[in-house]
C-alpha cells in the first residue's frame, strides 16, 4: 500500500525500484503529502484568516480575550473548511464519473481511454488516478461537517445562542457552494462564489468577534470585507489549477467563464479593491493607522495574479498561482494580527 502511494506521489516511477523496499522516512513523507493533498490542507490557514482578523480586532477593542476560546473557534471553522474541501472534491469527481460513463457507453466508445501521467496536487487527482476511493472523501467530509456542528453546539452553550445563528448560516452558505444545482449552474454559478465568500469569510468573522466580545459592532461589517475577500481569493486560486477539468465537467467558475487570462486580471482587481477598502478604513479612523502594515502583503497578491509571470498558462502556472495567493492571504492575516494583538 505504501509503495503504491509513494509511487503515485513521485514525479518519476523509475526512481524507485519495484523490488527495493521504501525507507521509513520516505513512507512518512509520502503519507504526509497524501494527507495535505487530500483535504487541500495548505489552503486551510488562508481560509481561517477571517477568524484571526476578528480575534485581533476583538483584542484591540476590548483588550482581553480568551486564547482558548479563540483556538476553539479556529478548530471549529477549520473543520468547516475541511468539510468543504472534501465534499467539493467528491461532488466534482462524481460528476466526472457520470460524464465519463456516458462518454464511454458502448454506442460512443471507439477506443479505451488512455491513462496519462500527471502530477498529483489535490484530492480530485487522487480519485481520478484511482489511488483513493471517492467514498473515502465522502466519509471524511461528513466527519468534518459533524465535528463542525458538534463544536458549534458546544461553543454556543458558552457564548450564547447568537453564535449558533452565525454558525448555522455559515454552514448553509458553504453547503450552497457545494450543492450541484448551484455549483454547475449555467447562469447562477456566481451564487456559489458569493455563498463561499459569506460562509467562509463574513460569518466566521462575525461569529468569532461575537464569541470573544459578546457583541457585533457596525464597523466590524466594514472590516469584514477585506479578509473575506482575501479568503475567497485563496479559494479561487485553485480554479486556475483545475480550470481544464472544471471545463470538462461543465463547472462554470470565474476562470472557466472568462478564461485564465481574464480571470487573473479580475482576481488582481478584486485584491486591489480589498486593499483599497483597508486604506479607507484607516483614513476614516475605524482602525489604527499601523494596520497599514497589511499593505506589505500586496506584492504577493500581484505576484500571484500577474499575467506576465505565468503566461502561457499551464498546470505548473496554476500551482504557482495557488501557492502565491495562499502565502499572500496568510501574510496579510499575520500583518493584521500582530500589531493589533500587541497594541
Amino acid at each position: 500500500m505504501y509503495r503504491h502511494i509513494y509511487s503515485g506521489l513521485s514525479r518519476s516511477e523509475t526512481d524507485v525500484s519495484p523490488d527495493q523496499p521504501l525507507r521509513a522516512g520516505k513512507v512518512a513523507v509520502a503519507i504526509f503529502r497524501l494527507i495535505v493533498q487530500m483535504g487541500r490542507l495548505r489552503v486551510v490557514p488562508a481560509l481561517l484568516t477571517p477568524v484571526l482578523w476578528a480575534a485581533a480586532t476583538a483584542r484591540w477593542q476590548v483588550e482581553t480575550v480568551s486564547i482558548w476560546r479563540a483556538l476553539a473557534l479556529l478548530f471549529n471553522f477549520g473543520a468547516l473548511a475541511l468539510a468543504c474541501n472534501f465534499l467539493g472534491a467528491y461532488v466534482d469527481y462524481r460528476r466526472h464519473s457520470n460524464f465519463d460513463a456516458h462518454s464511454h457507453a458502448p454506442e460512443n466508445e471507439q477506443k479505451p481511454p488512455v491513462q496519462t501521467r500527471s502530477l498529483l496536487f489535490d484530492g480530485y487527482d487522487w480519485m481520478q488516478k484511482g489511488l483513493l476511493r471517492a467514498a473515502t472523501f465522502l466519509s471524511l467530509g461528513l466527519m468534518a461537517g459533524t465535528i463542525f456542528a458538534l463544536s458549534a453546539l458546544w461553543l454556543g452553550l458558552f457564548v450564547g445562542w447568537p453564535f449558533w445563528f452565525f454558525a448555522l448560516v455559515s454552514g448553509l452558505m458553504c453547503g450552497a457552494s457545494i450543492w450541484p444545482n448551484i455549483r454547475y449552474a449555467r447562469r447562477l454559478w456566481w451564487l456559489g462564489d458569493i455563498s463561499y465568500w459569506l460562509g467562509m469569510g463574513v460569518f466566521p468573522l462575525l461569529a468569532t468577534y461575537f464569541a470573544l466580545t459578546g457583541a457585533v459592532t457596525r464597523p466590524l461589517l466594514w472590516i469584514a470585507f477585506a479578509p473575506s475577500t482575501f479568503a475567497w481569493l485563496a479559494y479561487l486560486s485553485y480554479s486556475f489549477y483545475s480550470w481544464h477539468r472544471d471545463w470538462r465537467i461543465r463547472r462554470r467558475t470565474l476562470v472557466v467563464v472568462f478564461g485564465p487570462e481574464r480571470g487573473l486580471d479580475i482576481a488582481a482587481i478584486v485584491s486591489v479593491v480589498g486593499f483599497v477598502a483597508l486604506i479607507l478604513l484607516m483614513a476614516t479612523g475605524a482602525v489604527p493607522v499601523w494596520t497599514i502594515l497589511v499593505l506589505g502583503a500586496f506584492p504577493l497578491f500581484l505576484r500571484a495574479f500577474a499575467r506576465g509571470r505565468v503566461w502561457p498558462f499551464s498546470r505548473q502556472a496554476g500551482i504557482a498561482t495557488v501557492e502565491n495567493a495562499i502565502n499572500g492571504v496568510i501574510l496579510a492575516g499575520l500583518l493584521w494580527l500582530i500589531p493589533l494583538w500587541l497594541a
